[in-house]
């Protein structure tokens, strides 16, 4: 005779699980939309475009190979975006989303292209909330890969 006990811990272990599972098409699109965002503003040299897409007490940070981390003022990035003179070009590779409630989490690996000329390549972690209706990115946090950029974009 089986353990209900056991049956029943592993049922509701599933279905914790699952609660956190790949959001469906159009609720990914709905986060999706201020990473897209950021990037199409990033391209358009628009500051405030970016900065719509932050939390107001947003954290922008990078880390490199030996787990340094350095963090970003956004207001400066996007300040130093807009008076760019180069295209500018960040292209997803791929995309991992998990949600569950106004919480989600996306990584994205990328290629990121200056004047059309690859620059480098890594991915980026983005931690968004949503609030009121409208998601927004509260943590960006990259890395770039310190291998070849080449057979890095072919893994995705």
């Amino acid at each position: 005779m089986p353990n209900y006990r056991i049956m029943l811990t592993v049922i509701l272990t599933s279905l914790s699980l699952a609660s956190l599972a790949n959001p469906d098409d159009q609720n990914t699109a709905n986060i999706m939309q201020p990473i897209k965002n950021l990037f199409d503003g990033m391209r358009e040299h628009d500051s405030s475009k970016i900065l719509q897409q932050f939390t107001e007490s947003a954290l922008l940070q990078r880390t490199d190979k030996k787990g340094n981390v350095t963090s970003t003022d956004i207001q400066q990035f996007a300040r130093n975006i807009s008076q760019s003179l180069a295209f500018l070009d960040e292209q997803l590779l791929d995309q991992v989303v998990l949600q569950q409630g106004s919480l989600a989490s996306v990584w994205t690996p990328f290629a990121f292209y200056i004047d059309g000329k690859l620059s480098h390549c890594g991915s980026n972690s983005f931690q968004l909330v949503k609030q009121n209706t409208q998601w927004k990115i509260h943590y960006l946090i990259d890395v770039s890969h310190s291998g070849d950029c080449q057979v890095f974009m072919k893994a995705y």
